[in-house]
């Protein structure tokens, strides 16, 4: 946490009032009272930090309570013919969009097989409208390797390097319902272009069949 409180000043010692907030100004009945030279303050600031913490958070949630519905909003315009919206544009083919999601640091709420994403287990990952089969690109900017272990090496990276705050992750993920991801030619391809048993494999290890097929020649 001593990134978290790095800058920040005590200014009154009775309603813990800090330059960097959330309360900034004293509004104590009796004035401030300052802390005293030989005063330790790190409790209190560190308080001040999960404080500005919890109101990012609530930011946070609302943010993305408007992006999943601009996301929809996104997918329901192209599948009528119409443009994508900025926080999901529409990526190669036409068949996938990426999704922009920022998560507080901390647990995900969700389960990865390589980089994809194979069951939501929670919070913050349920509530951002993130999904079985959505396949993680970047992490703040870093593009993630197609390892759960390389995924969890970047995000640790990342999360020690900020400390707090909110980390933008982003997602492929198909416009419509009835397509799944393809490990090998690195796409998503309709559900009946793959063997009913790579469907049951799950994200992360479906295959689709034009590439089972093709790597049966060798």
């Amino acid at each position: 946490m001593a990134k978290a409180i790095k800058g920040d000043e005590l200014l009154c010692t009775v309603c813990g009032a800090t330059s960097m907030g959330p309360t900034t100004k004293c509004e104590c009945p009796g004035g401030r009272s300052k802390p005293s030279s030989d005063y330790c303050q790190k409790q209190q600031l560190l308080d001040a930090a999960k404080a500005r913490g919890a109101v990012e958070n609530a930011k946070f949630k609302a943010d993305n309570v408007r992006k999943q519905g601009e996301v929809q909003a996104a997918r329901t315009k192209k599948k009528e013919g119409g443009g994508a919206d900025i926080d999901a544009e529409v990526q190669g083919d036409g068949v996938e969009i990426q999704v922009k999601v920022d998560f507080p640091i901390g647990k995900l709420g969700m389960a990865l097989e390589k980089n994809c994403v194979t069951k939501v287990t929670g919070d913050p990952a349920q509530e951002c409208g993130v999904h079985k089969g959505w396949v993680l690109v970047s992490v703040d900017g870093t593009l993630v390797p197609a390892s759960k272990s390389g995924v969890e090496k970047v995000v640790m990276s990342v999360f020690k390097e900020k400390m707090a705050g909110l980390v933008t992750f982003i997602f492929r993920t198909p416009i419509t319902d009835g397509y799944s991801f393809c490990q090998s030619c690195d796409k998503f391809q309709e559900d009946n272009d793959f063997e009913a048993a790579q469907l049951e494999a799950g994200p992360g290890k479906q295959v689709c069949a034009g590439c089972e097929e093709f790597a049966g020649m060798f």
